[in-house]
């Protein structure tokens, strides 16, 4: 799923895409993304998730990010919880605002009170939101209140998850001692 790192990028592909003799890179439109490498040969770290805007998912299974991918392993059966939390260490969010710029919070399908998080702007047009601000699992962990709401992620999505909230203040603080 991931390319080898080059010009300190480490590429995220549509694991659809094959190379072919007259294309024997991926097009720009196969990339879904990358992470920036910082640091030199073995021992580089990853910098956060960019997404690629002019990214084509080439079937409706593609991924159209790292927590996109993630999830639809889990749906299989192929990862963990362990890796979702991992993942959502190196991804922005967009949270969904109302008019007054508040965090909108609705239901989960299991019918707790969740915010709508979108892990991939194309997520974003299942909601109906005025505003999305764009924030880091630790803003994202902080701003959750203490009790009572847990964070939907890509609403609407076929891969779509509640996350408990102590476990995104959870992966926030691994997160968090990983850097330190």
């Amino acid at each position: 799923m991931t390319g080898e790192p080059q010009n300190g990028l480490l590429f995220l592909i549509d694991p659809e895409w094959r190379p072919a003799e007259d294309e024997p890179s991926p097009p720009v439109t196969a990339l879904i993304g990358a992470w920036r490498v910082i640091g030199d040969g073995g021992d580089g770290v990853l910098g956060r998730f960019q997404p690629n805007p002019l990214y084509l998912p080439s079937t409706p299974d593609s991924p159209l990010d790292p927590v996109d991918a993630v999830l639809r392993a889990l749906g299989r059966g192929e990862c963990d919880t362990d890796q979702v939390a991992e993942v959502m260490a190196g991804v922005m969010f967009g949270v969904a605002l109302d008019e007054q710029g508040k965090a909108i919070v609705r239901r989960a399908p299991d019918g707790v009170r969740s915010v709508l998080v979108a892990t991939a702007h194309a997520y974003r047009d299942r909601v109906e939101a005025a505003e999305w601000r764009d924030v880091t699992l630790a803003q994202l962990a902080e701003a959750l209140p203490a009790h009572g709401v847990d964070v939907l992620v890509n609403p609407g999505a076929r891969t779509s998850m509640r996350v408990l909230a102590d476990a995104v203040r959870a992966a926030a603080a691994r997160a968090d001692d990983t850097a330190a």
